[in-house]
């Protein structure tokens, strides 16, 4: 078994490299559950005739193609979308989103707020890389609240607070599945 001083300073690292994160995320999360979700610009940029491919790999290089032609600097990572809405991610930043009407393509420019940016993130609509550094938060998250846990459970006169705690969260949880 690690010792507790060990335990202590792995909590602290994990705990500080993830601290911004830790504060985004109930942040953004509550301003959304409260109604406050962020708005966002869109302004149409063009409007062409063409089919798209549902082929996803085709489909990307379509649309790379297609706004290359019409002069438009832009790299999107990933499509999100149905067979006639489509997203560019990251939405994170200023993006593209285009639908079909029929056989006209709309393509419009997303020019999103800071708000609107940062609960893209903890919907996990950001960069590739901001979604790894998400999936490694959530593991984190586990092993820092664990291991607060058992630091909590190693002093004697917490350990019933902890315990009744816990089960507080427990129940709270069960009341609201069943």
């Amino acid at each position: 078994m690690p010792t507790r001083k060990l335990m202590i300073y792995v909590h602290l690292v994990i705990a500080a490299v993830f601290l911004p994160l830790m504060l985004i995320m109930p942040l953004t999360g509550v301003a959304y559950l409260l109604g406050f979700k962020g708005d966002q610009e869109k302004i149409e940029a063009f409007r062409v005739q063409a089919q798209v491919p549902e082929e996803m790999a085709a489909q990307e290089a379509f649309f790379r193609e297609l706004f290359q032609q019409q002069g438009i600097d832009f790299d999107f990572e990933y499509i999100r979308g149905s067979k006639t809405d489509f997203i560019f991610r990251p939405a994170t930043r200023v993006h593209y989103v285009a639908a079909k009407d029929g056989e006209t393509l709309i393509v419009s420019k997303v020019t999103p707020t800071i708000l609107k940016r940062l609960i893209e993130l903890h919907k996990g609509h950001g960069p590739t890389l901001m979604r790894l550094y998400e999936i490694f938060f959530g593991i984190a998250l586990i092993l820092v609240t664990l291991s607060g846990l058992w630091l909590a459970w190693t002093v004697k006169p917490y350990r019933k607070a902890t315990l009744i705690s816990f089960g507080v969260g427990v129940l709270v949880i069960a009341a609201c599945l069943f």
